[in-house]
């Protein structure tokens, strides 16, 4: 076999290999549609607990926004005299919750 001929030969064969691959692809629908990446599962976070420093900040800004009667009068109304009477996160979080809408209506 002359070198030519293998050179024939080869190219031939390359092409093939290349036509046969695209029939692969286009079997597996690769080349038809392109596969879009699966969308990420939705993890929801956990609720984060509220924290004593968490309500303190919220308590302080209203406090230093010229809401300090009604400060009081929350801390009081959860039966305490400050902050650091009330120990049960539910009822930090409570307290949280309605320190937050002072001064908004």
């Amino acid at each position: 076999m002359k070198k030519t001929d293998k050179a024939v030969l080869a190219e031939g064969f390359r092409k093939l290999a290349a036509l046969a691959a695209e029939m692969a692809d286009q079997l597996d629908g690769v080349t038809e549609k392109p596969q879009e990446p699966a969308p990420a599962p939705v993890v929801e976070e956990p609720a984060r607990a509220v924290t004593r420093e968490d309500v303190r900040a919220i308590l302080a800004d209203k406090s230093r926004t010229g809401y300090r009667a009604e400060v009081k009068a929350l801390l009081t109304e959860f039966g305490a005299e400050k902050l650091s009477d009330i120990t049960d996160p539910d009822t930090l979080a409570a307290l949280a919750k309605k320190a937050e809408v002072i001064g908004s209506a």
